[in-house]
């Protein structure tokens, strides 16, 4: 008549968000939209007004939208994640995989319109759309893959 007691001899990790888990939730949901708003505010909106050539307000208008898009889509990925919903990590991988290839079409959409002549530059926007997303993808990319607290917080159906 006694209940049967739980096996408690279960060495996986919990099923929550906690760990690196929650700080991944974290910079998707509340810090890579705010920094990116906050840059389409407070710089990137001001610069295109002032400026005076076409081809400077056609490339600041274009990373707006783009990085909007990519706030909104961040903040849903990581809301997912955090309410631990199903398929939560799929749309977390398809985000950082679109933000990789977003920052590297801007890249290229950068260069097809402003035409620069240093190499300064290059590496400048080389570093900050591509060298830094892309270290970053593959750093959040292998989490999501290897991850015992993300396989048993997920199951997979």
């Amino acid at each position: 008549m006694d209940p049967q007691p739980q096996s408690t001899s279960d060495s996986r990790v919990p099923a929550d968000v906690s760990g690196w888990l929650l700080a991944l939730c974290l910079i998707l949901t509340v810090v890579f939209p705010a920094t990116s708003l906050y840059r389409i505010i407070s710089h990137t909106i001001p610069t295109a007004i002032a400026a005076h050539a076409l081809n400077r307000i056609v490339l600041l208008s274009v990373y707006s939208l783009l990085f909007s898009a990519l706030a909104v889509l961040s903040f849903m990925a990581g809301l997912r994640l955090w309410l631990v919903k199903p398929h939560a990590v799929g749309l977390a991988r398809r985000f950082l995989l679109t933000y990789l290839i977003a920052n590297a079409a801007y890249f290229v959409f950068w260069i097809a319109v402003i035409r620069p002549t240093t190499q300064v530059a290059y590496a400048e926007m080389g570093w900050y759309h591509i060298v830094g997303p892309a270290a970053s993808v593959f750093l959040w990319y292998t989490y999501l893959e290897h991850s015992k607290r993300v396989r048993n917080t997920y199951p997979v159906p």
